[in-house]
């Protein structure tokens, strides 16, 4: 797995490298925006970002948005400080897939990196998953997976991991694409923000229901025709979320 890793802070940025390649991590180390932007130019796209917000020159926002728009499948994680929400938000809306908030301990970086990772539709070997790792493909060749699922005017092929709308191609990040997938496997079915964050985030996820609600307004913005009057992503007040086959306008 191929890390870029952009934070300022050289005893921070350190410890980090350190930990991630005793998980069996590549890293690439930046300690300016522009630094992390060049090793992109020079060296392809990386797996995961991970990105401190505050940096002396071009923030953390800012190279998540340039990611995001040349690298829409690349894992982006945003590394804050701050405990506002709305930077944690702001973040999120940019094309994060997700956060952590400074301090947290390497166990914690290294349980989302994966996390994340798992969403990308990476398979992993039995000895660099955690606990809540997905079952090692090999130990279930016979079952039959579906390849693709339909819902009105949308179709989804799972292992190409595309997704359209009336046969035109909407791009979708890592995260985005896990939770279209999950609604519509159950599809008319209402899933609650807690079994979405379970379910795409993993279990022992420790940040906040925000994380889902951002998610899903993104992907309103891409396939509703009013995002402020959803059509296929029904919210539930006070529960979750559905997808309906409703109708196209």
């Amino acid at each position: 797995m191929k890390i870029l890793l952009l934070e300022d802070e050289e005893a921070i940025r350190g410890f980090i490298t350190i930990n991630l390649k005793r998980s069996g991590m590549t890293v690439s180390e930046a300690d300016t925006g522009e630094r992390a932007l060049a090793l992109v130019e020079q060296g392809g796209p990386f797996d995961i970002a991970l990105l401190d917000v505050m940096l002396p020159t071009i923030s953390g926002f800012d190279v998540c948005r340039q990611l995001r728009e040349r690298f829409p499948h690349m894992g982006i994680i945003m590394l804050t400080a701050k405990a506002q929400e709305e930077d944690k938000i702001h973040g999120l809306e940019l094309g994060a897939d997700d956060y952590v908030q400074k301090p947290f301990s390497p166990g914690e970086l290294i349980a989302r990196i994966r996390s994340l990772y798992r969403r990308m539709g990476a398979f992993h070997s039995p000895q660099t998953e955690s606990n809540d790792s997905s079952v090692d493909i090999r130990d279930h060749e016979s079952i039959q997976l579906p390849s693709e699922l339909r819902s009105g005017p949308f179709h989804l092929l799972i292992q190409e991991r595309r997704f359209y709308k009336n046969e035109v191609e909407i791009v979708l990040t890592p995260t985005e694409w896990s939770l279209v997938k999950l609604l519509m496997e159950r599809e008319g079915e209402g899933v609650s923000r807690n079994e979405i964050l379970t379910e795409i985030w993993g279990r022992y996820y420790t940040g906040e229901l925000k994380v889902v609600d951002v998610n899903i307004r993104r992907i309103r913005q891409k396939i509703e025709p009013n995002a402020a009057d959803p059509k296929f992503l029904e919210t539930i007040w006070g529960f979750g979320y559905r997808w309906k086959r409703g109708k196209d306008e």
